[in-house]
């Protein structure tokens, strides 16, 4: 009598056995959300990367030329020739800056995170990058405008700064 054969891999009850070159069912499916987490934090930095780019070279060219023809036409000076302006200037310049160097930060998590694999640390530098992108425009802009807005220069009675002080 011919014993019938199991196939290869299956245990006495028809079970699938792991061997020691194909994991088990409940590895294969850690494997595969540990990637699918890689994965996604590697692209939060990917975005946060992308962003901080985009608004250090777009974004900072858009309120470059919006802030600063507000400030040469309300003080009839360019950057070097007067102070309020030279200061709007110089902030407008330290936020581009600042955009590029989170930027290259961004750089350094993605490629730490992907080396070590730890998603964890890729997330949370991402969502960082994100945060601090925001607020270094959000606060270089505002310092921006308001540093042209100084008592005792030409027109400052006139423009729409406030006159509160």
């Amino acid at each position: 009598m011919l014993a019938s054969r199991r196939p290869r891999g299956a245990g006495l009850g028809g079970e699938e056995l792991s061997t020691p070159t194909d994991p088990g069912p409940d590895v294969r499916h850690k494997a595969r959300e540990m990637t699918t987490l890689r994965i996604a934090a590697g692209s939060l930095v990917a975005l946060a990367i992308g962003t901080c780019l985009v608004l250090g070279t777009f974004g900072w060219l858009v309120v470059g030329f919006g802030v600063m023809t507000d400030c040469t036409n309300e003080y009839s000076c360019s950057t070097t020739s007067c102070s309020p302006c030279r200061t709007t200037g110089l902030w407008i310049n330290v936020g581009g800056l600042g955009q590029l160097l989170l930027a290259a930060v961004g750089v350094g998590v993605l490629v730490r995170g992907l080396r070590t694999r730890r998603s964890g640390y890729m997330a949370v530098g991402g969502v960082a990058l994100l945060v601090s992108s925001v607020l270094i425009v959000v606060g270089t802009t505002w310092l921006a405008e308001s540093s042209y807005c100084r008592p005792g220069t030409a027109d400052y009675r006139s423009s729409y700064c406030s006159t509160e002080d």
